[in-house]
């Protein structure tokens, strides 16, 4: 399960067990062992007595609520990662936990209702299924969830605009690519779940990951019944993969988004560097035929396979050879990644450059570097 699975695993058990159970305190005046007997005689009686069938088969009317305490606790935890992935100081931590808090409570209260349904459906299936999905329960899961994943995408678009204002320029640059991988693994979820809310899933599904069987090319009619067991999971595994993984177009996206930052373009060069995007992309996709993803494919097919052989084919001339002719395939692309890398370099003003030297040299200097070695 990838880190940003387990963040929307969180986030939405967080929401879903509001109203589940709430703990709720009575004060108890103390009573004699007389009236204790009593009261124990009494509820023996009543045990005693002939149940109603019918009596408990409904849902419970309280919950546990979801507290500004327990939004705390868990903004302290993801803050404390935080801290030591982005360096930040004790004064960024403190306003990014009071933002983060603030629109957990704000995402709770808005949308408890969503959520108790949304946990109620999911842990009745899972748990009589050991952690899976029967497909009708999953269509019905994909119906209910298909409308709070926009909520979903708020609360993280809201909380990472609270977070980045708060960074510095380095901290900001290396969060904004963290919270891309974020973004795309709520892309696939939201796939995954309308996918499954057209009744596009199967019996054992999951919504978290794909289990073994299935896969967002909700299926293999026209796969070739011949077809071994280990060639079905290996294909199944790059075609679910290599789309994400092989992503040019959004390296370069965001490179330029960081280049911008870095060098604070004006509109013009802000301009210039998306006409040089768009261009880069262009040229991607006259390389990026169905015959170069099917070589491509068949590529990462076979190097899967090859992994479950002997060590010497999997650690030997094959794997070397396998990655030799993915990575000559890819090279065209690698060559507009450079490009592009080089055109973007030629927007800036020497005045910028300098500017954004010093900025980073700073940085550096904090950590005992005295200049960059260019």
């Amino acid at each position: 399960m990838t880190k940003s699975q387990r963040i929307v695993i969180i986030i939405l058990a967080t929401i879903g067990f509001l109203p589940l159970m709430t703990w709720a305190q009575d004060e108890v005046a103390e009573k004699s062992a007389e009236e204790i007997f009593r009261a124990d005689s009494d509820e023996a009686a009543k045990k005693s007595a002939p149940k109603d069938p019918e009596q408990y088969d409904r849902p419970t009317s309280m919950g546990i609520r979801f507290t500004p305490a327990i939004a705390q606790a868990l903004t302290f935890r993801m803050t404390e990662q935080m801290k030591q992935r982005y360096e930040l100081e004790d004064e960024q931590v403190e306003k990014i936990r009071t933002a983060v808090t603030q629109n957990l409570m704000e995402l709770a209260h808005e949308n408890e209702e969503m959520g108790q349904d949304l946990i109620e459906s999911m842990m009745a299936s899972m748990i009589s299924n050991e952690g899976s999905f029967k497909k009708d329960d999953a269509v019905e899961f994909g119906a209910k969830m298909s409308p709070f994943i926009p909520k979903l995408r708020e609360f993280f678009t809201d909380s990472a605009k609270d977070i980045g204002q708060v960074m510095t320029l380095k901290q900001r640059l290396r969060y904004t690519a963290d919270m891309t991988a974020l973004t795309a693994g709520l892309t696939v979820f939201e796939k995954r779940m309308n996918n499954w809310r057209d009744g596009k899933v199967k019996e054992g599904a999951n919504p978290f990951f794909d289990a073994p069987g299935e896969g967002e090319e909700q299926e293999d009619e026209n796969a070739d019944p011949n077809e071994t067991k280990e060639m079905r999971r290996a294909r199944r595994g790059v075609e679910r993969s290599i789309r994400w993984q092989i992503n040019y177009s959004q390296d370069w996206e965001r490179y330029v988004t960081n280049a911008a930052v870095y060098y604070d373009f004006d509109e013009e060069q802000q301009t210039a560097a998306n006409g040089i995007l768009d261009a880069c992309k262009k040229k991607a996709e006259r390389i990026q035929t169905d015959e170069w993803w099917a070589r491509l494919k068949q590529n990462r097919i076979a190097a899967r396979l090859n992994r479950s052989l002997d060590a010497k084919y999997s650690q030997g001339p094959v794997d070397f050879q396998l990655d030799l002719a993915f990575e000559k395939m890819k090279k065209p692309l690698e060559d507009i990644t450079v490009d592009l890398k080089k055109r973007i370099e030629r927007l800036p003003t020497t005045r910028q450059r300098l500017q954004a030297r010093r900025r980073v040299e700073a940085l550096m200097q904090e950590k005992g570097l005295d200049a960059l070695p260019l």
